[in-house]
């Protein structure tokens, strides 16, 4: 899920309903921190699962290091509310008078039934939605009753702390980058990935926890194969979500590196860190000192 899916889910559905659930055991770890070392300034590159548990421990010694030492902070994409729910009336409601539930097959009308009950949910709030956000709002809910939330997100904290300190917060790319990569301008392949969506719903995953608990202890070889296991098939999703994005960010960060003075903690999803086709990598090729610490 992207950072910009998180925040439109917090602002759609009622993150409380999880609060409340019994406490979990704190789970403990070191996500993989990098930092960068360009003419005058550093940069850190800190991976974000962009909803947590709020009983995972992931700020250690050199996490809150970099966060308490950072003049500015990157993060991928504006998410305030204002700018969120413009999009959401823009890319992500259906034409007045139009219904999600009338555009499905009988077959998937049934599936969203049942998927809807198994979160105690009710169909209103979805049945004016794109099938894109409601795909969202029904991944996320489902991560919500597993215990996490997008308020527990690394990206969140750290945005909450940047603004507590008062420092600059900077940004790598547009919302409406992020909100095209959600909002296909095809409503019929749009709806198709959307039945299939529902057929699969009620499957039993633990694909999100496994992801988390391979970030949230560096191993990076287990959160390369989980994460990519179902994207590389999909090369030309691949390409957009990750490749293309990554190579845009590095041209940024490029510019930060050479022209500015001071510390800066970019905070991205934790699968534009990896491979050799991550930021990391990336910079690294691009004749950087990079660094894992």
């Amino acid at each position: 899920m992207t950072r910009i899916a998180a925040a439109l889910l917090s602002l759609l559905f009622f993150v409380t309903a999880a609060a409340a659930r019994e406490a979990a055991p704190a789970r403990e770890g070191h996500p993989v921190l990098w930092r960068i070392a360009g003419k005058s300034s550093t940069v850190y590159l800190l991976g974000s699962v962009h909803m947590l548990s709020p009983d995972i421990r992931w700020r250690d010694a050199r996490i809150d290091g970099a966060i308490e030492a950072a003049d500015a902070y990157f993060f991928e994409t504006p998410t305030d509310n204002a700018t969120v729910m413009r999009m959401i009336a823009e890319k992500g409601s259906l034409p007045s008078g139009q219904s999600l539930r009338a555009m499905l097959p009988e077959a998937s009308q049934k599936d969203l039934d049942e998927d809807l009950a198994m979160l105690g949910l009710p169909e209103a709030p979805l049945d004016n939605k794109r099938p894109w956000l409601a795909e969202i709002a029904l991944s996320g809910m489902k991560m919500i009753k597993q215990g996490t939330l997008p308020t527990a997100g690394v990206d969140m904290v750290i945005l909450a702390r940047a603004q507590e300190r008062g420092r600059p917060v900077r940004y790598l790319e547009p919302i409406e980058a992020q909100i095209a990569l959600l909002a296909s301008d095809d409503m019929t392949a749009e709806l198709k990935a959307f039945e299939l969506f529902l057929k699969n719903f009620r499957q039993d995953s633990t694909l999100a926890a496994q992801l988390s608990d391979a970030w949230l202890h560096g191993d990076e070889a287990r959160l390369t194969r989980l994460m990519l296991k179902d994207l590389d098939k999909e090369p030309g999703t691949r390409k957009a979500v990750l490749d293309d994005r990554n190579a845009a960010w590095v041209e940024v960060l490029k510019g930060v590196l050479d022209n500015e003075s001071g510390i800066f903690l970019v905070t991205v999803g934790a699968g534009h860190l990896i491979t050799e086709r991550g930021v990391p990598a990336l910079l690294k090729k691009a004749g950087y000192k990079v660094e894992r610490i």
